[in-house]
């Protein structure tokens, strides 16, 4: 079994800003210790409990209007029900655990290139009181 990675955004500087319904913000999150990977945890802690989609690219590139060069890979999505708040106060939990998700960082930087969605008819704040952490659990790749 290989040992297990973590990395994380950070709540300063991804994903700081508001997003209206379907509205996304994109972070190339850096520090990977290779470029294939396999994703086995997903996690995240936010100010508040909205409906969260984590989109997975392989490239800095992220959409393309030529579907050829889009570099989608695959999402993960938590409904608003899915965060859980500690005695009914503070950020709301989210967590999917038990993923196989290989990913190749294909631009060579060693970064998940993640883009959050807000899927909830409710707006993400931006600054503060919209606050959002994801990190990422991981295994080294053995491909390629």
């Amino acid at each position: 079994m290989l040992p297990i990675e973590l990395l994380q955004s950070d709540k300063d500087t991804n994903f700081t800003g508001a997003l209206a319904q379907n509205a996304s913000e994109d972070a190339n999150l850096a520090g990977l210790v290779s470029n294939q990977i396999v994703i086995k945890d997903v996690v995240v802690i936010a100010d508040q409990q909205l409906a969260f989609e984590i989109q997975l690219f392989t490239t800095d590139g992220f959409s393309n209007a030529d579907l050829d060069l889009d570099t989608y890979l695959g999402s993960i999505r938590f409904s608003e029900g899915d965060g859980k708040q500690v005695g009914g106060a503070g950020p709301f939990y989210y967590d999917v655990h038990g993923l196989d998700l290989f990913y190749t960082d294909a631009d060579g930087t060693n970064e998940i290139h993640a883009r959050l969605v807000n899927r909830s008819a409710t707006a993400k704040n931006a600054g503060a009181t919209g606050e959002i952490v994801v990190k990422f659990a991981y295994e080294k790749g053995q491909w390629g």
